[in-house]
């Protein structure tokens, strides 16, 4: 036989249920927000928190993102090296020439504009660059 609950277990229930809906906005509200970053893998997913901090938890971000807490406050802690300096300026370059030349400029095209601004970058390397920036060039509308 099941014994009946009284009004402060109920109530007490409903309280806990009412956490944990919030809780799973929140989780949802993350990953919506997130999922831009999370295609581009760690780093953008690390800038992503370091943004947010102050709207939500660290905790409950790297739970949601699935990524090491340790490892984002190393990231965090730890500064930009030559290399990495190197791809943002190349990126912030390619994005500036792609919208300069109203989407229409593909990576061999900016590549050739790199170069002649005094960069040397393959074409290879500004497409992986462009591919990860979502930067993508479209046709001409006849």
């Amino acid at each position: 036989m099941k014994k009946k609950n009284s009004s402060s277990d109920i109530y007490a229930e409903v309280i806990l249920l009412e956490k944990k809906i919030k809780k799973t906005d929140l989780k949802f509200e993350i990953l919506k927000n997130a999922g831009q970053c999370i295609l581009h893998g760690k780093p953008k997913i690390f800038e992503f928190i370091k943004e947010n901090e102050s709207q939500y938890s660290i905790r409950l971000m790297t739970e949601v993102l699935s990524v090491n807490r340790r490892e984002y406050h190393r990231w965090k802690k730890k500064p930009l090296n030559d290399t990495q300096l190197k791809k943002i300026l190349m990126q912030q370059k390619i994005t500036s020439i792609f919208f300069a030349a109203r989407r229409r400029y593909g990576s061999e095209r900016i590549s050739v504009e790199l170069e002649n601004s005094g960069f040397k970058l393959c074409n290879r390397t500004v497409r992986n660059y462009m591919s990860e920036l979502g930067l993508s060039a479209r046709g001409k509308n006849y």
